[in-house]
């Protein structure tokens, strides 16, 4: 449990840190949400929208019913289906791209967050990092090899678990918890890799070094989701905060557990 709170107000501390130290990179990860939240998803919402209905009315013999003389009632209730078919979707798109946002945010702006985690660390130990572009090039590609892979992983989890849930309802909200458990697990996982391709970790001890520290990563993701509940909090200050706190918090771990100690 200590550890888990270690992770937890690491986070919180870190979007302090980043407030101080960072303040103008956080426009980056919100122009982002703006981008792929209203203009995306709002054009494919319309365009799915649009298709599912044509598809719906051509099995029902849409074009039977509209050359009948049905009354005004009944176009107006062939209205209300469209318009809730279409709220649906929307409400449906927004929340897949806002349950994965966190993980194209994480892809599309590593560079950043790994330079931010340096800088953190170079803050706090005065502990500089010599620049060679093929090593940042290669961190960087690992760096979103293993977010794929832990989108992989969750999305494989939340069908098993969706599936689950359909034939046993009475054990949603246990799967449900598991769920979320496990997306804080790969939230944490995500920004403490930064710290462990800055010290030069293999795949292998990466792992090691994950599966060590499992309690506060989940404590840290957990926090991160906890303030994805906060309108904005999620776009502009979770994920620049989190880059920060991940060093923060290992910086605090038994010497046993932090980064430096899976070096080989």
């Amino acid at each position: 449990m200590k550890l888990f709170l270690l992770g937890f107000v690491k986070l919180f501390e870190g979007v302090i840190f980043s407030y101080k130290h960072f303040k103008i990179w956080f426009l980056v990860p919100l122009t982002l949400w703006i981008c792929f939240f209203f203009i995306f998803s709002f054009e494919l919402s319309q365009l799915i929208s649009k298709q599912l209905l044509n598809w719906i009315f051509s099995i029902s013999n849409d074009s039977t019913i509209k050359d009948s003389n049905f009354s005004t009632f009944t176009e107006s209730i062939i209205s209300g289906i469209e318009w809730g078919i279409t709220l649906l979707i929307k409400i449906l798109i927004w929340y897949i791209i806002g349950r994965y946002m966190k993980y194209i945010i994480l892809i599309l702006l590593s560079p950043m967050f790994a330079y931010l985690s340096e800088k953190t660390e170079f803050i706090l130990s005065n502990k500089a990092y010599s620049f060679n572009l093929k090593q940042f090039i290669r961190d960087i590609l690992r760096s979103i090899s293993l977010t794929i892979r832990n989108i992989v992983i969750e999305s494989i989890m939340i069908v098993i678990g969706s599936i689950v849930i359909i034939f046993i309802p009475s054990i949603s909200p246990i799967i449900l918890t598991l769920l979320f458990v496990l997306n804080s697990y790969f939230m944490g996982f995500s920004y403490f890799d930064y710290i462990a391709e800055r010290k030069k970790l293999n795949y292998t001890n990466t792992l090691s070094y994950m599966g060590a520290n499992k309690l506060t990563l989940i404590g840290f993701g957990f926090a991160y989701n906890l303030i994805s509940f906060i309108p904005l909090a999620d776009w502009i200050f979770a994920p620049i905060g989190a880059a920060s706190g991940a060093v923060l918090a290992d910086n605090k771990l038994p010497i046993n557990q932090q980064s430096i100690f899976f070096v080989r």
